[in-house]
């Protein structure tokens, strides 16, 4: 490679050309640089160890590609047409995102990836497992990116290892979908029976109504369904209109049309969150340190778990 700005056949690995300073031109990817994970099974359950009370299980990555093609660079993935929905939807609520870039590593980044890989294979993250997809971007004519998902109980950690011009850029993302609560299934059920069964009893008391000579009967028991359980009729079917739009917004912006009917996550969940988040992060310095890459580039987050909520 030689230098445009002062001519120098040898100007350095670098950024910068170590003679003039001047900036250096980044070569650019071709199409055929480009690695597309396939989608991998999860494998059984291994046996159950003793004083366990659960499975252990983890899931196995695809090998790298034998033509040795290079990770490709951030945004040089192929293109989808288009997405209703975003790369992570349906799998709950985001807890952290946070990235690292490894300063002049670009050239690594493949090397690193095959440790990451084979790390996964090796270490067993209790009760979870990995897979490697192709997640969408939301919208016309976006991207695909490559992933590792992780995935425990119910929590998913997604990680994304891209090369970023000379260096290398890594991401972790985690979401956690909560349960569906009983007692919110239960109200939505009895709702339901009531906005079925209300008009049925408002039309048998109009039909008990009655007019003759002496006068009108039955008509006591007709205002008594108006006034007494009309309220609460249109109450219940505001709220049941409510949870309609809701559930639809829901699906069509996270494909969870159940959100509505999911509890707010407890500590438990908490825990599983961080502790996967850990592990994962830790799975990307061993892989590091595998290579001989110093994993203190690569420093622990700020914060773990769920966002804090402002209101």
């Amino acid at each position: 490679m030689t230098c445009p700005n002062c001519g120098a056949s040898e100007p350095g690995s670098g950024k910068f050309c170590i003679h003039c300073g001047q900036p250096l031109p980044q070569p650019a990817l071709a199409a055929t640089d480009r690695v597309l994970f396939d989608t991998v099974a999860i494998p059984d359950a291994d046996p159950q160890a003793s004083g366990e009370a659960s499975d252990r299980r983890s899931g196995a990555l695809s090998q790298a590609p034998a033509n040795g093609a290079q990770v490709a660079g951030m945004g040089a993935v192929a293109m989808a047409p288009a997405s209703i929905w975003g790369p992570f939807a349906g799998y709950g609520s985001r807890g952290r995102h946070v990235g690292w870039l490894l300063d002049d590593l670009g050239d690594r980044a493949e090397e690193l990836r095959q440790a990451v890989t084979e790390r996964f294979k090796q270490r067993t993250i209790p009760g979870a497992a990995v897979m490697a997809r192709i997640l969408t971007a939301k919208g016309v004519q976006v991207q695909q990116r490559p992933y590792y998902l992780v995935q425990r109980n119910r929590v998913t950690v997604g990680l994304y290892l891209a090369r970023f011009g000379s260096d290398t850029y890594v991401s972790q993302v985690s979401y956690l979908k909560s349960p569906v609560s009983i007692a919110r299934v239960l109200l939505l059920i009895a709702v339901v029976a009531f906005n079925v069964g209300y008009p049925m009893l408002l039309s048998g008391s109009a039909d008990n109504v009655s007019v003759g000579f002496g006068g009108v009967g039955g008509i006591g028991d007709l205002i008594g369904v108006l006034c007494c359980l009309g309220p609460f009729y249109l109450a219940s079917f505001l709220l049941l209109a409510l949870v309609a739009i809701y559930s639809i917004y829901k699906f069509m912006n996270d494909k969870d049309i159940l959100a509505a009917l999911r509890v707010t996550p407890n500590e438990f969940d908490q825990d599983d969150l961080i502790a996967l988040e850990k592990a994962v992060e830790q799975t990307v310095r061993e892989a590091m340190d595998l290579i001989g890459i110093d994993s203190k580039l690569m420093p622990p987050a700020a914060r773990y778990g769920l966002r804090e909520r402002l209101i």
